[in-house]
C-alpha cells in the first residue's frame, strides 16, 4: 500500500487494509467480522487503542509511534475490566510491525488494536464470555482534525466520572457520551466540544486533552478529572517542561479560564496537537493558533517520523530494523 493509493475519507482515514491480526493469526479483512451476536456489540465489552505509524518518504521507513506505551495502556485497562489479554506488550510490538509489514504500509497509517467480548452472551456481565484480540490498520493520508485551529464550544454533555465507567481505561463502550457532544458541537456550528465533569470543571474535549496556557503557566486536567491519560498528552507535557524548565501545572481547571486564556491546545494520537482558537464564540488570546502550540505539533509529527532525533524511545522503525 503506497500514499498514492491511500485514498481519503471523512476524519482523514483511508481504506482498510486487506490483511487483520486476529488471536495470534493474520486473515483477510473479511474474515476478521465478530458475529452480530458478539457481547461487546450489545454492551460495548471492550477495550481498545489507536496507535499512529509515520511514513518517511526520504528514508524510506515506517515508524511505530509509541507502540509499547499504548501496549501497556491496554494491559492496564484489561486488568481493570477483568479481560484476559494474551499477549505482552512487547509481543503486540512485534505482532503489530510484522503486520504492517505484511500489508506493506508506505503510508501514514492508524493502527487499531481491539480487545473485545466477543461471545455470543445475552446476560450483561463481565465473567465467562469469550475474548478476542485483534489489531488493524487502516492509512491515514488526511487529518482527523484541521491541524490549523478549530472552533469549540463547551457541550452540555458531561463526561462520564470514573465511579460509572472506568476513565483510565480505555474502553469501548464509553464513547457515547463523546460521540453526542461532538455531534451537538458539529448542529451548533462548531468544530470540536469541550466537555466538563459533572461538577463543572474542564475535564477534556471529545478525543482529546486539553492543554490551557494562562500568561506564562500552561495547564492540564489531572487524571482525576475524569480523563483518559493520553501517550500524547505525555510527550507534550515532556516537551513543554524540556522547554521550559518547569513542569506542566496539572489542577482542576475553570470553565472561564478557557475564556481568559492566551493558548489552548489539545492532543490526541488521531489529532496529534491542534490549536483552539475560539471557545463558545470567544477568541482564544488573538484568535490565531498559539505559537508554542504549532511547534508542538510539528515536533511530535517530526520525531514520529525519525526526523527530529529527540526521545528515540518514542518510535519502532518498521522496515529493515528489528523492532526494540
Amino acid at each position: 500500500m503506497t500514499q498514492a493509493t491511500a485514498a481519503t475519507s471523512a476524519g482523514g482515514f483511508g481504506s482498510p487494509c486487506e490483511w487483520v491480526f486476529v488471536d495470534g493469526e493474520v486473515v483477510p479483512d473479511d474474515e476478521a467480522a465478530v458475529s452480530v451476536h458478539a457481547h461487546a456489540l450489545s454492551y460495548g465489552t471492550g477495550t481498545f487503542e489507536g496507535i499512529r505509524a509515520w511514513w518517511n518518504a526520504d528514508r524510506e521507513q515506517l515508524y511505530l509511534m509509541e507502540g509499547h506505551a499504548h501496549y501497556e495502556r491496554l494491559a492496564r485497562s484489561a486488568r481493570i475490566l477483568g479481560l484476559p489479554l494474551p499477549m505482552s506488550p512487547d509481543a503486540l510490538v512485534r505482532a503489530t510491525v510484522d503486520l504492517l509489514r505484511r500489508n506493506e504500509v508506505r503510508a501514514n497509517a492508524y493502527v487499531r488494536p481491539l480487545l473485545v467480548q466477543a461471545g455470543a452472551a445475552l446476560p450483561v456481565r463481565m465473567h465467562d464470555v469469550e475474548t478476542r484480540l485483534s489489531i488493524a490498520i487502516t492509512p491515514t493520508p488526511g487529518d482527523y482534525i484541521n491541524p490549523d485551529g478549530v472552533r469549540c464550544m463547551v457541550s452540555s454533555w458531561r463526561r462520564a466520572p470514573d465511579v460509572s465507567t472506568p476513565n483510565r481505561a480505555k474502553v469501548t463502550g464509553s464513547y457515547t457520551g463523546p460521540a453526542l457532544a461532538k455531534t451537538e458541537a458539529t448542529a451548533h456550528g462548531f468544530d470540536e466540544a469541550i466537555m466538563l465533569t459533572v461538577d463543572g470543571f474542564v475535564a477534556e474535549a471529545t478525543t482529546s486533552n486539553i492543554f490551557v496556557r494562562l500568561g506564562e503557566e500552561w495547564v492540564t486536567p489531572p487524571g482525576t478529572e475524569d480523563i483518559l491519560e493520553g501517550i500524547t498528552r505525555a510527550e507534550v507535557m515532556t516537551l513543554l517542561a524540556e522547554e521550559l524548565g518547569r513542569p506542566v501545572t496539572q489542577r482542576r481547571v475553570h470553565r472561564s479560564e478557557l475564556y481568559t486564556s492566551d493558548e489552548i491546545l489539545l492532543t490526541g494520537t488521531a489529532a496529534v496537537v491542534v490549536p483552539v482558537v475560539e471557545v463558545d464564540g470567544r477568541p482564544v488570546g488573538d484568535g490565531k493558533p498559539g505559537e508554542t502550540t504549532q511547534t508542538l505539533n510539528q515536533t511530535i509529527r517530526a520525531i514520529g517520523r525519525g526526523d527530529d532525533p529527540r526521545h528515540p524511545e518514542w518510535t519502532t522503525p518498521v522496515y529493515d530494523e528489528e523492532p526494540s
